[in-house]
């Protein structure tokens, strides 16, 4: 099924943040636009000082909270007018994003919520997920929560962390502080939405501890095919949420492609029906046996509105090996 008529293009997912906004704590160093970029080395003792609860707190999802936030180039163009990322409403639409009640199960800890600086002008978040991985550290998110898409795409990576089984401040596992970022080349060469998918690498936890080997990971598949039944996690932030809990739509089946997929290269994406709001970008969306097969990118500021997600395909796997293969 298509995407309904009748809204303004709303994004779950993060705006393209204008250059008004100061990122901090990005290394040159072996960066490229063929291999992200090393994140400036930080302890997870000092990641875990400057992230005070009252900091988490205050994040905002990427689209809400920014000073003057500007439409990328190449946005989309259709029948819901000017392509621009707003703050997601609340629907009645689908299933209900209900409450997680322990995210420190072994079934939920891989989920977690990520937190990145941008100095003066305030903190940000997203959710991601631990994966399986050579490295133990492999984080997937939506590429929007790392970099802002399309050629000049700028960095999001101020003293950026993993909190997984984030609750209410609670850190049971730790803060796990980026060490090197990446999306999908295509991403970063046109912000297709089709692409929208990222990786961090991360540090040890404050108990010298990797990723997978304190909270497990989660399987990751690509080229499955489109007709699946997903769960849908996150850490919705904006109404009627406050990205305190973690979230989960179970057994949400797949619906079609939003029609504006089809005016780009890829495979088309897939949409699904969850009343997700900001803060959920990058959440992870699970096949039977807890295999993560795609990410919360966007939806239409419409209550009836599915939500969307990339598909993965071969360039999703492309990125996880680069991801895997950093040490």
């Amino acid at each position: 099924m298509n995407a309904r008529p009748g809204g303004t293009k709303r994004a779950v997912a993060a705006a393209a943040i204008g250059v008004v906004l100061v990122f901090s704590a990005i290394s040159a160093c072996s960066a490229s636009a063929h291999s992200g970029i090393w994140v400036e080395p930080t302890s997870a003792r000092e990641a875990s000082d400057f992230w005070t609860v009252a900091r988490m707190r205050a994040a905002k999802p990427l689209e809400l909270g920014r000073p003057e936030p500007q439409v990328r180039s190449g946005g989309r163009r259709g029948g819901h007018g000017k392509s621009r990322r707003i703050a997601a409403r609340a629907g009645t639409f689908g299933s209900d994003f209900e409450q997680v009640a322990d995210p420190a199960a072994p079934e939920f800890r891989v989920n977690g919520a990520i937190f990145i600086s941008f100095g003066i002008f305030g903190y940000a978040r997203c959710s991601g997920t631990a994966v399986h991985s050579r490295n133990a550290s492999v984080v997937v998110t939506a590429g929007h929560c790392i970099n802002s898409g399309g050629k000049g795409g700028r960095w999001f990576a101020g003293n950026g962390v993993f909190v997984p089984a984030y609750r209410y401040g609670q850190r049971p596992f730790g803060v796990f502080p980026a060490r090197w970022i990446d999306t999908t080349k295509q991403w970063r060469a046109n912000g297709s939405e089709n692409f929208d998918v990222g990786a961090m690498v991360v540090g040890r936890n404050e108990a010298g501890e990797k990723l997978v080997d304190a909270v497990g990971g989660a399987k990751i598949a690509w080229n499955l095919k489109a007709h699946q039944t997903f769960d849908i996690h996150g850490y919705p932030a904006e109404e009627p949420f406050d990205g305190e809990t973690q979230r989960i739509c179970r057994g949400t089946p797949f619906l079609g492609h939003d029609v504006n997929s089809f005016a780009f290269p890829g495979p088309l994406n897939l949409a699904v029906a969850c009343g997700l709001t900001g803060g959920a970008s990058g959440g992870g969306w699970t096949v039977e046996g807890g295999t993560l097969n795609s990410v919360t990118d966007y939806g239409y500021f419409d209550e009836r509105s599915p939500a969307f997600g990339p598909y993965f395909g071969n360039e999703v796997r492309r990125l996880f090996g680069r991801a895997a293969r950093v040490r």
